[in-house]
């Protein structure tokens, strides 16, 4: 077994003998990240005794952002006391807290707002973590926050050393019991811009997004009523099946054949992903399934390529332009037949 294998498994033999086989294998820094992922503290130990950097980052997360964010689109839940003791060593034996993280990048505070988890705050604080005005502004601190916006006015508009602004650390964090609206209205009231966007792994992310992801309802619907664009809110509200946040977006004027996600129109790229639920949101909210992505595929192209009859069969009754080419002049058919879609093709002809 190779020493990830083995640390995927969390046999500490096994870990033993394939660093003893591979010593360079100790120091790559996928191994440290996924022996901290699991809070296997013996593992890290040993790990690093070999020469494992326990702040060394592979895709761009480090063994504390590994340890804290186990799901990056979930809150973390209640960590064990193995989880905290984990983290506790990390931090007493040099993994610094103000290394940025994650996606998009955060410090290591951010980050346990972000997932929630008011017991990582207090050990990160514990070990001296820096608490400044984005760090402030994700754990609720209006005080702070107020503070920094006197002594800077620029600091609404501001990014922090990963690119977020503190507008969006207030938007996603999840710990309970914070005022975040009061934040958020500070730094408003600042000149904060809700349309500011931050580069995430495979897109750019705003406000709403992170008001999205911790469902926080009161939070989006600030974000709206102070001109965040709604055509953009409504793509992570969807997609995330978060429809009672997706509902406020048509109300606040989204337009939904502008909505886009992963470079295609959003109804498009939620097909091709074989999303029913938010595919059939959109339809019934009035979206079109004749609006193109790049290549002239619209939603009944998608659908034809997916082979998924009740996809298909929803776009047609929504009114999908069946003789549509893309820009090579193929039709919906014709990508169904090409995948030798039987079904498809039958409702399509």
């Amino acid at each position: 077994m190779t020493l990830l294998q083995t640390l995927q498994a969390g046999d500490m033999p096994a870990i033993r003998a394939a660093v003893e086989e591979d010593p360079a294998a100790a120091k790559i820094p996928r191994m440290i990240g996924t022996a901290a992922g699991r809070a296997n503290l013996p593992a890290v130990q040993f790990l690093h005794k070999h020469g494992a950097d326990l702040n060394a980052a592979w895709r761009n997360y480090r063994p504390l952002h590994n340890l804290m964010q186990t799901d990056p689109h979930a809150s973390a839940g209640k960590p064990s006391p193995e989880r905290l003791a984990c983290l506790e060593w990390l931090l007493a034996n040099g993994a610094d807290p103000e290394l940025t993280g994650a996606w998009p990048p955060a410090r290591a505070l951010i980050v346990a707002a972000f997932v929630g988890e008011s017991a990582y705050v207090k050990v990160l604080r514990a070990a001296g973590a820096h608490v400044d005005g984005f760090t402030g502004a994700a754990l609720g601190d209006a005080r702070l926050v107020a503070k920094t916006l006197a002594r800077n006015p620029d600091f609404a508009r501001a990014r922090g050393s990963g690119g977020l602004t503190a507008l969006q650390c207030a938007a996603g964090s999840r710990l309970p019991k914070v005022d975040g609206i009061s934040v958020a209205t500070l730094l408003l009231g600042g000149g904060a811009d809700p349309n500011l966007q931050t580069r995430s792994w495979a897109s750019t992310v705003d406000a709403t997004y992170f008001a999205c992801g911790a469902k926080n309802s009161a939070m989006f619907e600030l974000l709206l009523e102070r001109v965040a664009d709604a055509t953009v809110a409504a793509g992570p509200a969807v997609w995330g099946k978060k429809f009672d946040l997706a509902d406020r977006a048509p109300v606040n004027g989204a337009d939904l054949d502008r909505a886009t996600a992963n470079g295609k129109p959003l109804l498009n790229d939620l097909i091709r992903w074989g999303q029913i639920p938010q595919t059939m949101w959109m339809l019934a909210h009035d979206a079109s399934p004749n609006v193109p992505d790049a290549d002239g595929w619209t939603a009944a192209h998608q659908a034809a390529s997916r082979g998924n009859s009740r996809l298909l069969k929803a776009v047609i009754d929504a009114g999908a332009d069946l003789k549509r080419r893309d820009k090579s002049g193929a039709t919906p058919l014709d990508v169904a037949c090409r995948a030798k879609r039987e079904k498809l093709m039958a409702l399509l002809a």
